[in-house]
């Protein structure tokens, strides 16, 4: 990434509310009644070069404070050099065009100085900005090329064996280029729904759904990832119907499974577990593995865009658990993670339940 040539970068680390912080008034206060203290000191007859010592410091404030303390700067400074050391002297008045002419330009000075300061600190906002997005594109990049170069490679290099390897070998081939073609799929299908998500073009179709039905369309989804498990499914014999919209349940599921059988040794065992919450308030779907577990600081943070613990493969982009969030987050439902009491990591999906309503005839 170039270097910036912007150069006033420094206050972009100055982040301001729009009527400015607490501690930039302080200043401003500060700085006058220290320069009011220091001008008692001197004789009367300086009182002009005083004023000129306010206005340079009020342009020098201009380059740590926003508009509005610099205002408040503005209109402090000239009430106190009038107050204090225009005569007559402790009380508000000024006779003298020269020194109205002053109190006028301290004004000025504060406005136009506040003014270019937010414009300086607005650039200076947009070119963080823009790094930030330059920076995170070129990862993102990164990260799908390096994605889109292995189940490539391996497809190319199984259709270049296949015409001329035996039968048997053919299968094998053949699944090669099956389990490459789930990867890619995935993986475009990942990056169009968080493109979804953050266009807000995500629009659930709520439907009354069997949660059976989609723990079966999840599971099937990612039968090859859980291939050579133990994986067990644990449900009452008695679930009542939940609003969701399916393809996204189902979606949001499979990424849960498959982010368990990707971030977990082979051949641990992986459980789903399905049941209503204490009161029957919500439906809960809870995928719990037995891998390495996660870290206390990764925790807070792995369900948010292209975050991967520390333990984790190498592969995928870190989008699986931001778009199971963004899913459950647009049907009214949650996804958490909790501690579990042995080794691995569970994550749980809730969906609020509705009684369904009876049609009208």
């Amino acid at each position: 990434m170039s270097r910036s040539r912007f150069p006033f970068r420094w206050l972009s680390s100055l982040h301001t509310r729009p009527g400015g912080d607490w501690w930039e008034y302080a200043l401003v206060i500060a700085v006058v009644a220290l320069l009011t203290a220091g001008g008692l000191l001197l004789p009367p007859a300086y009182f002009r070069s005083i004023g000129l010592i306010d206005l340079l410091a009020l342009i020098l404030l201009s380059l740590r404070v926003g508009r509005w303390p610099m205002l408040a700067a503005g209109l402090l400074s000239a009430l106190t050099w009038d107050y204090f050391f225009i005569e007559p002297r402790f009380q508000l008045g000024i006779r003298d065009i020269n020194d109205a002419l002053l109190v006028a330009i301290y004004l000025v000075v504060a406005l136009v100085a506040g003014q270019l300061t937010a414009q300086i600190r607005a650039q200076a906002r947009k070119e963080r900005i823009r790094e930030e997005s330059e920076k995170l594109a070129r990862t993102l990049l990164d990260s799908v090329s390096h994605e889109l170069r292995t189940p490539l490679a391996v497809i190319t290099a199984a259709l270049d064996n296949f015409d001329d390897a035996p039968a048997p070998l053919q299968a094998s081939l053949a699944g090669e280029i099956r389990t490459a073609t789930q990867r890619l799929n995935r993986l475009v299908r990942n990056l169009l729904d968080q493109t979804r998500l953050e266009s807000g073009m995500l629009q659930p179709r709520m439907e009354w759904c069997d949660a059976r039905d989609l723990v079966n369309a999840a599971v099937e989804g990612v039968t090859d990832a859980l291939d050579g498990r133990a994986f067990t499914v644990t449900a009452p014999d008695e679930l009542p119907p939940v609003q969701a919209d399916f393809a996204l349940t189902e979606h949001a599921l499979s990424n849960l499974l498959l982010n368990a059988a990707v971030h977990t040794p082979p051949g641990t065992p992986v459980s789903l577990t399905v049941g209503l919450t204490e009161g029957g308030r919500r439906v809960y779907f809870t995928v719990t593995d037995s891998g390495p577990g996660l870290p206390p600081r990764v925790r807070d943070r792995l369900f948010q865009k292209f975050t991967r613990g520390n333990a984790a493969r190498s592969g995928g982009l870190g989008l699986g658990l931001s778009i199971v969030r963004g899913f459950m987050a647009a049907q009214g439902g949650e996804v958490v993670t909790a501690k579990n009491s042995g080794p691995g990591a569970s994550f749980t999906i809730y969906l609020p339940l509705s009684t369904p309503q009876p049609e009208r005839e």
